[in-house]
């Protein structure tokens, strides 16, 4: 496999967090401020009827006597303890230990800055200059990455530089999210950057703007007389079908004969991602995956013209999470493609995400997907139809024993 592939694999099996999780990014509401609400009509002695709610298109407020109660402890301590207390803070904690509650490792609370990062990575944007960034253990911060269509790289910054500045300011006693806060900012905007290059520092003046995550990287390889495309997801983010439907093209117009998928250590994403990437391969009216809720299970079918026949193989391990075993399902049960490699990660909880008025979001669970023959993973994941594990030079990059079981099983004559 091409080195470019290789960078690509390590770098998003880095990269990608265990919080990435597989998340519905179509239903929103602001719980802080429906507490507002609940919390001025409990100062004013107004009593609404009925519960919480979210359906189509209606949202119900009212207080029942638990919530009355929370109320009243949030005054109490706000009013009475002996120290001052910081409202948003105290209310905070109330919906962090609602979830905590519920005892679920998915259901979660996270912070303005947690939320900022998760909402980055899987919407698969942000503002910025085009550059990843590592920290070593003596603070140096060094460029690893410089996306070539970036604004970095058309400044003249090269990977190898070592940030010594940001804006003139000293960087070195910094995180590196202070650092990756410095340096992104609104669309359009200015930021000077210093580096030291071979001893001689260099300093760059750099508009911000906005910078398409890469998610997918191709390549192809010849096997056996054969032409087998290679497409790898690092992350089921919303413009990783975008991404997705070119690279495939762009692969199919070099005649390529069968494909290889590999979502090892892709820990998820978007469930409407994988829906749409799916409606490529499967036939329309075919079953794609099943959602479960409290009272009843939908199938979800392909509604699309759009398929393919030729050969595919998924490669999987231990770190292919929600997103990553739908989308193995689909192709293993549905369109009866080679699975390779090791058991996945086991996880079948679809959330749902909430944005608050802090900046902060919950993510809590709302669903359990099955695949398309009505199996569940979340009990011990999804075994691969071939089992192959990792050997010590697959670690090195010297041998891919999983990638060449699948290129053996394109190719193979029967």
């Amino acid at each position: 496999m091409k080195k470019n592939i290789q960078k690509f694999l390590k770098t998003s099996k880095n990269n990608i967090k265990e919080s990435f999780k597989f998340i519905d990014k179509n239903k929103k509401f602001n719980t802080m401020e429906v507490i507002a609400i609940v919390i001025i009509a409990a100062i004013f002695g107004m009593l609404f009827g009925g519960i919480l709610m979210y359906g189509k298109g209606a949202l119900n407020i009212g207080i029942r006597k638990e919530l009355n109660e929370f109320v009243d402890t949030y005054n109490e301590i706000l009013n009475e303890y002996y120290e001052d207390v910081e409202e948003e803070g105290l209310l905070e904690a109330g919906v962090n230990g609602m979830l905590s509650y519920l005892g679920d490792p998915y259901s979660v609370y996270m912070d303005e800055e947690i939320s900022a990062a998760f909402q980055e990575k899987v919407s698969g944007e942000y503002v910025g200059i085009g550059t990843e960034i590592i920290q070593y253990e003596d603070s140096t911060i060094e460029i690893k990455n410089v996306y070539e269509d970036g604004p970095a790289y058309k400044a003249g910054i090269r990977s190898g530089d070592i940030l010594i500045k940001v804006n003139d300011e000293e960087i070195k006693d910094k995180t590196l999210s202070d650092i990756s806060s410095m340096v992104k900012g609104k669309n359009g905007t200015l930021v000077k950057i210093t580096v030291l290059r071979n001893g001689e520092e260099l300093s760059f003046e750099i508009k911000r703007q906005n910078i398409d995550i890469t998610s997918v990287a191709t390549d192809i390889i010849e096997y056996n007389d054969s032409k087998i495309g290679y497409i790898a997801i690092s992350i089921f983010a919303s413009n990783t079908k975008e991404q997705f439907a070119n690279k495939l093209k762009e692969l199919e117009q070099e005649k390529i004969d069968s494909l290889i998928i590999d979502v090892r250590g892709n820990s998820g994403g978007y469930l409407t991602t994988v829906t749409d990437i799916m409606s490529l391969f499967l036939k329309k009216g075919e079953i794609i995956y099943q959602l479960k809720t409290k009272d009843k299970i939908e199938k979800i079918y392909d509604k699309t013209d759009d398929y393919r026949d030729y050969k595919i193989a998924v490669l999987v391990n231990g770190g292919s999470a929600s997103a990553s075993e739908m989308l193995t399902a689909a192709l293993m049960e549905t369109y009866s493609a080679y699975t390779i490699g090791t058991t996945t990660f086991g996880k079948s909880k679809v959330q749902k995400t909430q944005d608050l008025s802090n900046g902060s979001t919950i993510k809590y669970t709302f669903q359990e997907w099955l695949t398309p023959l009505g199996n569940s993973v979340g009990n011990g994941g999804l075994k691969p139809e071939y089992e192959v594990a990792y050997t010590p030079s697959d670690i090195d990059h010297e041998y891919d024993s999983q990638l060449t079981k699948a290129l053996e099983l394109l190719t193979e004559k029967k």
